[in-house]
């Protein structure tokens, strides 16, 4: 009988224990409540919470910002020399830009941050998700704000990722207008599988603008081996004839 009156007992302090644990137990997802489905996907997100599918559409949702961010806004022919034969973009004040070089992905692309804030709401650890709109935020559409903002927010569910830390560093000094140290700081980001080929060519392009030759010949060399974007494949080999030509293709 002693036995028996002591199960009750036994349940009550589980059942609390239970609860306790449940109280302190903080998801590292965010909560439904952030999700700001873009556009018409608030129907996947559902599915995608309800089947444990975060990363799937993680993987849909970047699929589709590559995809809004590669279409060009406005082109037109250019008859400036150096430049016949390929098509400048316009943004939305009228000002062309090169498809190539240092304007390639200039434009105004009003949903990039919700759609690039979306794929770390859906998935936190999505990292290279995060790092590829950052940098094109910051320092492709010149809105280093709203870099910062989906910097902090992925911040939020991974606290200790020094990946997000380091391109705040380097946007701390793209405001300093201080491209070598902009190059320096994300250097250590190149030699991660995961880093875009974007942020390889800014890096390669802030280098050779600070005289670093033979470190910008080295990233466009790696970008022209791996990269899988012809775009930026045929930037990259552009970029090494003239470094070549001009002899600085060479470390210095």
């Amino acid at each position: 009988m002693a036995g028996r009156s002591l199960l009750p007992a036994a349940a009550v302090l589980c059942w609390g224990a239970a609860a306790m644990s449940a109280s302190s137990y903080r998801s590292p997802f965010p909560p439904p409540s952030e999700l700001r489905a873009p556009l018409d996907g608030a129907n996947g997100d559902m599915l995608a919470l309800a089947a444990g599918a975060r990363r799937l559409f993680a993987d849909l949702w970047f699929v589709r910002l590559m995809q809004y961010y590669g279409t060009r806004e406005v082109r037109e022919e250019s008859a400036e020399p150096g430049h016949e034969g390929h098509a400048h973009s316009l943004d939305a004040g009228g000002h062309e830009h090169c498809d190539h070089g240092a304007d390639y992905g200039k434009g105004s692309y009003p949903e990039f941050l919700p759609m690039a804030r979306h794929i770390i709401e859906v998935d936190p650890a999505f990292t290279a998700g995060a790092l590829y709109g950052a940098a094109s935020l910051a320092f492709n559409l010149e809105r280093p704000a709203e870099a910062e903002e989906l910097l902090t927010y992925g911040l939020k569910y991974s606290p200790k990722e020094w990946r997000y830390l380091t391109v705040l560093a380097a946007i701390g000094y793209s405001k300093a207008k201080d491209p070598a140290a902009v190059a320096a700081t994300i250097a250590p980001l190149l030699k991660d599988p995961d880093c875009p080929v974007m942020l390889k060519q800014l890096a390669a392009f802030l280098n050779k603008r600070a005289g670093n030759y033979g470190a910008a010949a080295a990233i466009y060399s790696d970008i022209a081996a791996t990269s899988k974007d012809e775009a930026y494949v045929a930037n990259a080999r552009r970029e090494l004839e003239k470094l070549a030509g001009a002899g600085a293709g060479k470390p210095r």
